[in-house]
């Protein structure tokens, strides 16, 4: 009897301690615990320590709260111009409604991955190879704007969202690098093109500028020139002038004084007429063919000689 006392009394205790386990509930830092009751969500347990009556409500599942990194397996996608490509993401994601990622979804993240492959697909199709290639980072941010508010309904948040590495066939990759040479080749061209393009234009603006600096030196070369000969001109003439102004001067200070000998000398007016004739017949006895005549003809009939002359003739008529 005392040995059957015994056994009951550590079946209480020990069904005691096994209610007491299942009564006191610790959540850790950075998760929660959803709690049920009959099958039904009740509340969600932050971490900490927790009391909860047995069978009438249980611990259904416990739902991490941190930053969880997820692989995508690669997956091939056809690009605009009909390449197939293999493409693996890398997602970065964390728990945001515990209630909608237990109860809303059958696998919340199963069905995240999904959407992420679909979107991936869209944003491919679209694109040409040579943009995929060159253009991860534009569709990292296309995917994930094109797929956070779709996990959001299933309780999730991306944090961040990465396709992987790009694997195109052998065949792809030679074709890529046969276009790769012919465009490297037909710049090189463009580009020996332009240079000659460039030194043709270089020389031709180096001739005009050559034609036009010396059109300019002979332009001002010749209004040098023509500035010298009028200058030239202008010296000359005024030399002229001077030269004819002194000889003028003489001349007059010649007669000046040839009237002043005629004066002193006291020459009568039959001397004068004498020597008139004499100068006269000089000039006659000259071979030139030259008349002079004094400026006042009426003076002719003063000379002796021509004026018998005259008066005979006045006689006959």
């Amino acid at each position: 009897m005392a040995i059957f006392s015994i056994f009951f009394v550590i079946l209480i205790i020990g069904l005691l301690i096994l209610l007491l386990s299942q009564m006191i509930i610790i959540v850790e830092q950075g998760e929660v615990k959803v709690v049920e009751s009959f099958g039904k969500y009740v509340k969600s347990l932050d971490p900490g320590l927790h009391f909860l009556i047995p069978i009438l409500y249980n611990v259904k599942q416990r739902v991490s709260l941190k930053q969880i990194p997820i692989q995508i397996d690669p997956q091939s996608v056809i690009t605009k111009d009909n390449v197939i490509v293999e493409i693996d993401e890398a997602i970065k994601y964390h728990v945001t409604d515990v209630r909608a990622f237990v109860y809303d979804n059958q696998n919340s993240v199963v069905s995240m991955i999904q959407d992420c492959q679909s979107n991936l697909r869209g944003i491919i199709g679209k694109m040409d190879l040579n943009e995929v290639l060159n253009g991860t980072e534009e569709i990292n941010v296309a995917l994930f704007e094109s797929v956070k508010d779709i996990t959001a309904g299933y309780g999730l948040s991306i944090d961040r969202i990465n396709i992987g590495e790009i694997s195109v066939s052998d065949e792809i990759v030679n074709s890529m690098n046969k276009l790769i040479t012919a465009s490297r080749d037909k710049e090189s061209l463009i580009t020996i093109s332009e240079g000659k393009k460039q030194s043709v234009i270089l020389d031709s603006e180096a001739k005009a500028s050559e034609m036009e600096i010396d059109a300019a030196a002979r332009a001002k070369q010749t209004k040098i020139d023509a500035t010298a000969r009028a200058e030239r001109i202008k010296i000359d003439a005024q030399a002229e002038a001077e030269r004819i102004k002194i000889v003028t001067e003489a001349e007059k200070k010649r007669i000046r004084e040839i009237n002043q000998a005629i004066q002193e000398s006291q020459i009568d007016e039959k001397m004068l007429s004498y020597l008139g004739i004499e100068a006269f017949k000089h000039v006659v006895e000259n071979n030139h063919n030259t008349v002079i005549l004094p400026s006042n003809l009426t003076e002719i009939g003063n000379i002796p000689a021509i004026k018998q002359v005259w008066d005979a003739t006045d006689k006959n008529k």
